[in-house]
């Protein structure tokens, strides 16, 4: 069997240029986006501007992510920690997650933060969102502390949760 070493050197070519598209850096979102809203899965509309006087985690997720369902004891442990704070967690399941999918998983997991449905997949393209997780700790003056993709390491979050809280 002969290696077609062109048609390997072809593909390779391919595979790193979707590879670098999905995974470029991003052009440097800093801000919330203005006048965005996410409607939770009991209906309200809730303003990303209404958040703004103190720090919250935005989270893009879905129910067939494997390390977003992983991730979810870690989120409703910082929770319950922050629930005095004013901090919140707020998780977004993506456009192809279907809505009955979400709500079971919600209760199957006992998720007591705020969770909405990006169901036209907007708040996802604003924030440039390419996998899941991907998080954004948002600070009380409404702009982007840190944006991370991939699950979070339960120290790290808490720390930084801590710190914004500070100011």
């Amino acid at each position: 069997m002969k290696l077609d070493t062109k048609g390997i050197a072809i593909l390779a070519f391919i595979v790193g240029l979707l590879t670098f598209f999905v995974f470029m850096p991003s052009k440097g979102l800093q801000g919330i986006p203005t006048a965005l809203q996410v409607q939770t899965l009991e209906g309200e509309n809730l303003s990303l501007d209404s958040l703004r006087g103190k720090p919250y985690l935005l989270t893009f997720w879905s129910t067939t992510c494997p390390g977003c369902v992983a991730e979810i004891p870690l989120l409703q442990a910082l929770n319950q920690k922050m629930q005095n704070t004013g901090f919140r967690t707020i998780a977004v399941a993506m456009s192809y997650d279907v809505r009955t999918e979400v709500e079971a998983m919600r209760t199957q997991k006992g998720m007591t933060y705020t969770v909405a449905h990006d169901q036209n997949g907007e708040l996802a393209k604003q924030f440039e969102v390419r996998v899941t997780p991907t998080s954004f700790l948002v600070g009380a003056d409404g702009n982007i502390a840190v944006r991370k993709m991939g699950e979070w390491k339960e120290a790290e979050l808490e720390q930084k949760v801590r710190e914004l809280l500070k100011g």
